[in-house]
């Protein structure tokens, strides 16, 4: 834990100094700090070190939970449920039908069951929707996207605040 704070934690830690939005964990094993979860569902790393250590109350989102660190080594419900309890806000699932209606029917029977409380989700739903007002976002359709307006706007901000 001391050398991730004099290096690895350290863009992070200047991150959350400037307010950032989210934090994406990644599945990287630090078994010195927690011995059987991956970042992505480790208590210590999110709740412990994430939240309370670091002070970060932003949004936590999972790396993508079908890649082959954990698809490989857990049932993906399962691995689902574990990130939530430990601190996840948004639980990445980016391939594969199959493996999101698992991982929504795992939360799901997690939420009835109580292996998932009332008070976390809370937590989570009150997360995600500050930072949807914050940034004015809806759960409108969208007829579509049109990247090249999304890049003007962003070289926009580049030319004005050189810095970024």
């Amino acid at each position: 834990l001391e050398r991730l704070n004099a290096f690895e934690l350290l863009p992070f830690s200047a991150a959350i100094k400037n307010n950032v939005d989210a934090v994406m964990v990644a599945h990287i094993l630090f078994p010195k700090i927690d011995p059987i979860n991956p970042a992505s569902f480790s208590p210590t790393i999110i709740t412990d070190v994430l939240r309370q250590k670091m002070n970060f109350d932003g949004v936590v989102i999972t790396d993508d939970m079908t890649m082959g660190a954990i698809i490989n080594n857990y049932d993906i419900g399962e691995a689902a449920v574990k990130s939530i309890n430990a601190g996840s806000d948004i639980v990445l699932v980016c391939h594969d039908y199959a493996k999101e209606e698992a991982v929504i029917q795992a939360i799901q029977k997690a939420a009835e069951t109580g292996a998932i409380s009332a008070d976390r989700i809370d937590q989570s739903v009150y997360r995600v929707l500050k930072l949807k007002q914050k940034y004015n976002l809806s759960d409108k359709t969208v007829p579509s996207v049109e990247p090249q307006s999304i890049n003007k706007k962003i070289n926009v901000l580049y030319k004005t605040y050189p810095s970024l």
